[in-house]
């Protein structure tokens, strides 16, 4: 019986990865995840991880500079996330469950563009306590763009 729901995690994780992982975003929606009021911070790549709805998250990495940026990838994945507990041990890593299409890919961000990743976290049996969720890309080479945010099990 434990087998069967290990599978079908894995399944749902891996269903969720690939359609998640298959688009980006041309929309500008208002920025509204970081209780910032000053809008855009010039010049910068920023990351976001916000909730969604109860276990789900969208990952966003905006570009608001005035270069093209390319993210070259080695497989199919194009971010992680990682729930740690508050002494920091990992509990759990997307791609330690994932399996990943092994093939050469790249992201293009244009100014002003972004790219988003929705995903799930798996139902877990964690303790009551506060959590840390971390997501980052994963391109081959430069800046991963990690984001953070706490998350509460009563």
């Amino acid at each position: 019986m434990k087998a069967h729901k290990i599978l079908a995690v894995f399944l749902f994780l891996s269903m969720a990865f690939i359609l998640s992982a298959c688009g980006t975003s041309d929309t500008v929606e208002p920025d509204m995840g970081n209780g910032s009021s000053e809008g855009v911070v010039e010049d910068e790549v920023t990351a976001l991880l916000e909730q969604m709805d109860n276990n789900l998250y969208r990952y966003t990495v905006n570009n608001q500079t005035e270069e093209t940026m390319t993210f070259e990838f080695t497989s199919g994945q194009r971010y992680d996330f990682t729930i740690s507990n508050e002494d920091g041990d990992e509990l759990y890593r997307l791609s330690s469950v994932s399996t990943y299409i092994q093939a050469l890919g790249e992201e293009t961000l244009e100014p002003g563009d972004k790219l988003e990743y929705e995903f799930e976290i798996p139902p877990m049996e964690l303790e009551p306590g506060s959590y840390q969720l971390t997501a980052w890309l994963t391109p081959k080479e430069g800046p991963k763009y990690e984001a953070e945010t706490e998350f509460t099990v009563e």
